[in-house]
């Protein structure tokens, strides 16, 4: 799309993460008491995304929520805690550190077949369960480093299945964790591969 329009040359840069924020954190006693849960969801409100929520929650599954735009959904369930609150800095890291299970779902308005939380999360050592697409799974193979899901039923089946299997709900996420370190996806390695583009793009 970018070249009909004239964009003469057009590079995908890989999503990427913080060195200096996204990275394990070990929680202290009061930290525990905000982060701490079975499974946390970090992003904007949106409809798709409530109504996989409002599932798991009906199913018995408790859930933080965080990000901003989800006033309307406060008290809605019991099983759904709305924070509506945009966490920053070491607060993402934290939640992300502190939730045995990290929902990533993607934003359909931007055509997302990945987004920034794709990598963030498993930089931080926190197990992902994100919505499969071809994009996410080339770079973090399912049930090894990350799991994924395709329905609101094969949510609740994966989110049963890891919180009732510590042992290999973490093997996943440390595993995730080694692939975004060798896998050279900071910020600094992806801004190395820019200026390398542009600087061959001259020649």
């Amino acid at each position: 799309e970018l070249k009909s329009i004239g964009a003469k040359q057009v590079e995908l840069i890989s999503d990427s993460y913080c060195e200096e924020i996204h990275h394990p954190i070990t929680l202290t006693s009061k930290e525990k008491i905000t982060y701490l849960t079975d499974v946390s969801a970090i992003g904007a409100y949106e409809q798709d995304r409530y109504e996989s929520l409002l599932h798991i929650a009906s199913n018995g599954i408790k859930v933080n929520v965080w990000g901003g735009g989800w006033e309307g959904c406060v008290n809605k369930h019991p099983n759904l805690d709305i924070k509506n609150k945009f966490l920053f800095n070491d607060e993402y890291s934290k939640a992300i550190s502190g939730s045995k299970i990290n929902l990533n779902f993607l934003r359909k308005m931007n055509r997302d077949t990945i987004t920034s939380r794709s990598i963030e999360i498993p930089a931080c050592k926190g197990f992902m369960l994100a919505e499969r697409t071809n994009r996410q799974t080339e770079i973090f193979i399912e049930g090894v480093e990350a799991d994924y899901f395709s329905s609101d039923e094969e949510l609740l089946t994966k989110i049963k299945f890891y919180l009732s299997d510590d042992a290999k709900r973490l093997k996943v996420a440390d595993n995730g964790y080694v692939k975004c370190i060798k896998s050279k996806v900071s910020m600094n390695d992806v801004i190395d591969q820019v200026v390398e583009k542009v600087s061959s793009s001259q020649k």
